[in-house]
């Protein structure tokens, strides 16, 4: 074996194959390991097998280096993480249950030492080596895993690098953390408190991703074949679509685990307020937290730590508060100008949607200015597609509007604005399928203004023709059958 693995490196050094070739010289590079060649033979044999995805070719050559020069470079554990992944998922595939749990146990080790050896990285500090490892402990160990272990790993790796902690040991924080309060419900306090902490977090990771990628297609405007920029703005939609989805199903674990309702919230925080009313932080997630739902935007507390929030840093969550406040006093300007300023705080574009709504809502409903009302509600439904509220909104802008749009016709003219009125809401069901019977109930009361066949007959309207509504409408229908 020693004369083919000779043979072997020759020939990686005649064709210059390998790129660990090219690194500086190591003092461990004429170290003998126990498999016979040097470190710096096998650094090449395992590396260039890696290279080539043949890990199971690489794990000799792999091990024996690692066991010999641990601290030989970074490279060893970036690729040494794939090579025993890989031997897990074959003992995995092939029941080896012994050595699926040897390997396991290397793996933690490998991150172990990674900290040991190279924890003060800038790209992969240990707090980010410590979050990949609870990431694989919890997915290797499934229900065996202790979860007291791997909630200590997460969230030593979570408070130490906050928005920047890798997306996966974010979510599985708050995971775990849920999985504690189901088994022990006086972690509940805990629970809420990294839920509020970790959609933080998650928030801060997203707008990240959303900075990263805005920029990334400034760059591609004036050079479309930039690769990195390509590259990275498809790293990017990765991330999003991941962390979003992530996002929707840990708020959904949430309202549903017991530790969410309202009364709840405000018994745990409602003490702590005035202790905190100088922690923008605090004040920011609980206002945020309560923000979430209807009656949580009705509560006191909502509109105190909305109001200590905002008063020493305004933000997204306590300028949305704030006009949640203005808006109870019905003061209509203060509550656009605070929405206006909320909008300039968000990144994610569901953040964006959902202030442009609450914006349109106070035109249309408060201010009766129903053009405006419908030009938000376009803005936020060019960002969110799949709400139904803002063809809702049109819908009934329409519906009011009948008498302005068409002061001297009668009502079978004036019916026309509720047709257009229930093309909108068959818009908002195809947009939001699970609202069908809500919506189906509007339309079925806005179709009985519409008039008999024959009314329409004789204004020259018959179905599946054209008709034009002015005024501020403005838009082209087709009469229905």
């Amino acid at each position: 074996m020693k004369t083919s693995v000779k043979l072997m490196f020759g020939a990686l050094l005649a064709m210059g194959a390998s790129t660990v070739m090219a690194q500086t010289p190591n003092p461990n590079d004429d170290k003998q390991c126990p498999n016979g060649n040097t470190v710096l033979e096998n650094n090449s044999l395992y590396f260039e097998y890696s290279k080539q995805k043949n890990y199971k070719e690489a794990y000799e050559f792999w091990l024996s280096l690692y066991e010999t020069a641990p601290d030989y470079n970074k490279n060893l554990y970036i690729e040494g993480e794939k090579i025993l992944i890989s031997q897990i998922n074959g003992a995995i595939k092939e029941k080896n249950v012994e050595a699926r749990k040897q390997y396991v146990e290397m793996l933690m080790g490998l991150y172990d030492n990674r900290i040991k050896y190279f924890g003060e990285d800038e790209k992969m500090p240990a707090a980010k080596i410590l979050g990949t490892k609870a990431h694989y402990y919890l997915g290797f160990n499934g229900a065996a895993a202790d979860l007291d272990t791997a909630y200590n790993w997460l969230s030593t790796s979570v408070n130490a690098l906050k928005d920047n902690a890798d997306a996966k040991a974010l979510v599985q924080w708050v995971l775990v953390s849920q999985k504690k309060f189901a088994k022990d419900p006086s972690f509940k306090a805990d629970y809420i408190s990294n839920y509020m902490k970790g959609s933080e977090y998650i928030d801060g990771s997203l707008d990240n991703y959303y900075k990263r990628l805005e920029n990334d297609l400034k760059i591609l405007e004036g050079d479309a074949n930039n690769a990195k920029a390509v590259k990275d703005t498809v790293t990017c939609h990765k991330f999003i679509d991941f962390i979003r989805n992530q996002k929707v199903a840990l708020t959904g674990n949430f309202a549903s685990s017991g530790a969410a309702d309202v009364q709840t919230l405000v018994e745990v925080f409602e003490p702590q307020v005035e202790g905190k009313k100088d922690d923008a932080a605090f004040l920011d997630n609980v206002s945020k937290l309560l923000g979430r739902s209807k009656a949580g935007k009705e509560t006191d507390l909502y509109f105190k730590v909305s109001e200590y929030s905002y008063a020493l840093a305004p933000s997204l969550a306590s300028a949305k508060g704030m006009s949640q406040l203005a808006m109870k006093n019905q003061d209509w300007d203060n509550a656009i100008k605070y929405l206006e300023e909320a909008l300039t705080f968000a990144f994610q574009p569901e953040d964006k949607a959902d202030i442009l709504l609450l914006e349109a809502n106070v035109y249309y409903k408060y201010k009766k200015n129903f053009p405006k009302g419908r030009e938000l509600c376009r803005q936020s439904l060019a960002l969110d597609r799949t709400n139904a509220d803002p063809y809702i909104f049109i819908a009934d802008m329409y519906r009011q509007s009948s008498e302005q749009v068409f002061p001297n016709e009668d009502a079978v003219v004036r019916s026309t604005c509720y047709m257009a009125a229930v093309e909108e809401l068959q818009k908002g069901k195809a947009a939001e399928p699970s609202r069908a019977a809500e919506i189906n109930s509007m339309i079925q009361a806005y179709k009985k203004a519409y008039p008999e066949k024959s009314q329409l007959f004789m204004k020259g309207m018959q179905a599946g023709t054209k008709y034009h509504i002015p005024g501020w409408i403005n838009i082209d229908i087709t009469i229905p059958d």
